[in-house]
């Protein structure tokens, strides 16, 4: 494989791959996505057949690629961190509308599920991190929406926790925004193992100062 980056839709598109996310249909289309390793980097291609969303802008559907990709300027005009995105577009086919959406590995990161083996200060010190993160996303009324320990990634800079979100594709604003905040902690509440009872008061005291 070359070491050229595609510059293309068509590039992006046929650029052979591993299937991390095997298609599955869903909303109509179909959704999967693949990892591809060009020079020394790795990318996720997620790529989307007839896979929409409808708005008043788009009543008749829209790929749900290019909507996370709003989400993740969003988040990143925020100082929320996530994947860079390096490609993103939306191409019409014979039966429908096609989308793709190019993401930079997270280099050094593993997601919360894989956080075993940490001290107690260490633990605490995550706790912080994810809290203030999360409120500072909850703060500008959004929610993630599938806020599961497997989409917060982190990487430690010594014994500093670095964290960034991804699977942004459902983050939104509800109609009633004080909900948001309720929603995605009692969902990371339950998916999570890590922390205890007064390392989750930690979380929420992070959460609850976060601007």
């Amino acid at each position: 494989m070359s070491d050229q980056l595609p510059q293309d839709f068509a590039g992006w598109w046929n650029l052979p791959g591993e299937w991390v996310e095997t298609p599955n249909e869903r909303r109509g289309g179909w959704s999967g996505m693949m990892r591809a390793r060009i020079g020394d980097a790795v990318y996720y291609v997620k790529k989307q057949h007839n896979h929409l969303y409808r708005t008043w802008r788009h009543p008749l559907g829209w790929p749900t690629t290019d909507r996370e990709h709003a989400n993740v300027r969003r988040l990143q005009a925020l100082g929320v961190g996530t994947p860079e995105v390096v490609f993103n577009g939306v191409q019409r086919s014979a039966d429908g509308l096609d989308g793709v959406l190019v993401t930079k590995e997270l280099q050094g990161y593993a997601d919360l599920a894989a956080q075993q083996g940490l001290s107690a200060e260490q633990k605490q010190r995550l706790a912080q991190a994810v809290g203030a993160l999360v409120g500072r996303m909850h703060r500008a009324h959004l929610q993630h929406s599938c806020l599961y320990d497997k989409h917060i990634m982190v990487r430690w800079a010594g014994e500093t926790p670095e964290v960034a979100l991804i699977d942004l594709e459902k983050l939104r604003i509800p109609y009633l925004p004080w909900r948001a905040a309720r929603h995605d902690l009692d969902q990371l509440r339950r998916h999570q193992q890590l922390w205890n009872e007064s390392e989750w008061t930690v979380l929420l005291a992070a959460h609850a100062a976060a601007k």
